[in-house]
């Protein structure tokens, strides 16, 4: 009981810590994932209650593993996840997948979960056929002397 407690309080520590570092779990994450996941649990448990806590675990570690499956299976366009917006920058075909090694598909689904989706805007853009590179400029442009919001203001002269 004791290791079975001490086991089930590192689980808990460790995803509070995943939940810490990727905050987009907590933007996303709503009562309706809480409620489907349960539904799942339920359903693999085929609604009995269990006896143990350990079965729990193994429940829900089973489903993770199933999902994590289900992740890697995107990453070639199989399964029952798609990869979409930013993250379609990590497709790779099923052929290029299945002659890969196990060593550079476990790097390639890595490199996919530290993604955090943002992209960073490029110092220069280039022209598409590589003749142009101009100075990428911010979001917001400003008159000179512009110290407000861009829309309807006055600028201010020095004269």
């Amino acid at each position: 009981m004791r290791i079975c407690t001490s086991t089930l309080v590192m689980l808990c520590v460790l995803l509070v810590k995943v939940v810490d570092s990727n905050p987009w779990i907590r933007k996303a994450w709503t009562n309706n994932n809480a409620e489907s996941y349960n539904h799942v649990l339920k359903t693999k448990t085929q609604w009995r209650t269990m006896k143990r806590v350990t079965d729990l675990v193994d429940s829900v570690r089973d489903l993770v593993q199933l999902q994590i499956k289900d992740l890697r299976r995107a990453l070639h366009g199989e399964g029952n996840f798609a990869l979409c917006g930013p993250f379609t920058r990590h497709h790779v075909s099923y052929s290029a997948w299945q002659t890969m090694s196990a060593d550079r598909r476990d790097e390639l689904f890595a490199k996919y979960l530290r993604d955090s989706g943002r992209r960073q805007q490029p110092a220069a853009v280039t022209a598409t056929d590589g003749g142009l590179k101009v100075l990428n400029t911010s979001k917001v442009a400003r008159k000179p002397g512009q110290r407000k919001r861009p829309r309807a203001t006055r600028t201010t002269s020095a004269n």
